[in-house]
């Protein structure tokens, strides 16, 4: 049972710890997912709504504290509680929707590891062993009593982070494990302080959780995961590479007994074999078309730019040598101080030959209203306001693309100069 437990801290340590981390690194993106759940499950309320930033960045903060507690063997009585409180509510939470397909993308490991609902259910119902297992063995889980045993964890626990920072390019999730290791230095260097190397290590995830989150909803994220990421060829992501696997459906034929009411189903294989369509007491009813093989999908499948005419211009655009986007996926939202700067910004690049566009999902009427109070010098074009959020965490947010290859992206309170766009 030792060694259950010990393996169980192991993974829901390092779980909680990852999946804090990389969510912390775009609380925005996390709180447009907890959104879709709440508008999903009926719960439409605007206080709740007002909340969704600040409430995505304390859970991520939360998960981050809990995994470090979790190995350190911090408050285990208290954090027990709370492991299975969270993973109850988030397994009933993603059961829910992969029962009744509420949602295409669960956002546990945010951009970074896309999981379906089943996929997360099960990670969930795995994840809710473990923390059972941990609950009631809460009472013997002692912080830094067994040195062999918390040196092994932390060993683990550093190489399966470092490789999870080798497979993603991004080290952010690997600094984390250098608060379990000042806190064993603190348990050895002060012995007799059996609460300070525990209060330690919370003490530097909290700082760091709070540098992550606040970081990265002040400005952009820290790692883009997304397709629109800097040095991203958007045209070549919209469409599929050669030898690609293509979806595979068949035919389903549905004839009905027009004396009984009894209805036969057959496919390609057993159709001809059959020969119904010689026996006069049966009619065709209907056919569909069922997917059995699952195709690959171009990992940018909804982006349009038109005009307010409906006119596309999405490739046109695309193919233009130099381009700097304005993205405003909600402008009713929208922050507005910076749109001076950002005019400058534009009437600069204008200059240089660059062709600015403004991306929006916003009406005609309120895209005219913006530009004449802040005397706009160029023109918004309509992109669904799901794909600008996407695209962007900011509103408005400015790119740089040079032959439909992103080359920069900026929040709006960090404008670059021109000089900065290449």
């Amino acid at each position: 049972m030792k060694y259950l437990v010990t393996i169980a801290r192991i993974i829901v340590g390092n779980l909680f710890i990852f999946s804090g981390v990389v969510k912390a690194n775009d609380p925005l993106g996390f709180s447009y997912k907890l959104e879709e759940y709440f508008v999903e499950f009926g719960m439409n309320w605007e206080w709740l709504h007002s909340i969704l930033v600040p409430l995505a960045a304390a859970l991520c903060i939360a998960e981050i504290i809990m995994g470090v507690a979790v190995l350190v063997g911090w408050r285990m009585k208290e954090i027990s509680w709370s492991l299975l409180l969270m993973i109850g509510f988030f397994t009933i939470l993603t059961g829910a929707s992969a029962i009744f397909e509420i949602v295409r993308s669960c956002g546990c490991f945010g951009d970074a590891i896309p999981l379906t609902p089943w996929q997360s259910f099960y990670k969930d119902l795995i994840l809710l062993f473990f923390i059972l297992v941990i609950f009631f063995k809460r009472n013997e889980i002692k912080p830094f009593e067994e040195g062999k045993q918390i040196a092994s964890m932390f060993i683990i626990s550093t190489v399966i982070m470092l490789g999870l920072s080798e497979m993603l390019d991004w080290n952010m999730e690997a600094w984390i494990f250098a608060t379990l290791w000042i806190a064993a230095i603190v348990k050895y260097a002060l012995p007799n302080k059996n609460q300070l190397p525990g209060n330690v290590a919370i003490a530097i995830s909290i700082i760091y959780s709070l540098y992550l989150t606040i970081g990265s909803t002040t400005d952009l994220p820290f790692k883009d995961f997304r397709p629109y990421a800097v040095g991203k060829n958007l045209p070549e992501q919209m469409t599929l590479p050669e030898g690609a696997t293509q979806p595979v459906y068949e035919n389903i034929l549905v004839y009905k007994n027009i004396k009984t009411g009894e209805t036969k189903e057959f496919t390609n294989a057993n159709f001809n074999a059959s020969k119904i369509w010689e026996d006069k007491e049966w009619e065709w009813l209907s056919t569909d078309n069922e997917l059995i093989v699952e195709g690959d999908e171009a990992k940018i499948t909804d982006l349009t730019i038109s005009n307010h005419q409906d006119k596309e211009l999405t490739d046109l655009i695309l193919a233009e040598e130099k381009a700097l986007w304005i993205v405003c996926y909600d402008m009713n939202l929208a922050d507005k101080e910076n749109l001076k700067t950002i005019n400058e910004l534009t009437r600069q690049a204008q200059e240089k030959g660059i062709k600015v566009y403004g991306l929006s999902s916003a009406g005609q009427e309120l895209k005219n209203k913006l530009i004449k109070e802040h005397d706009l010098n160029f023109d918004f074009y309509v992109t669904d306001g799901i794909v600008l959020k996407t695209m962007l965490r900011s509103n408005p947010g400015i790119m740089y693309l040079e032959n439909g290859t992103v080359l920069g992206k900026w929040h709006h309170s960090n404008v670059p100069a021109i000089d900065e766009l290449r």
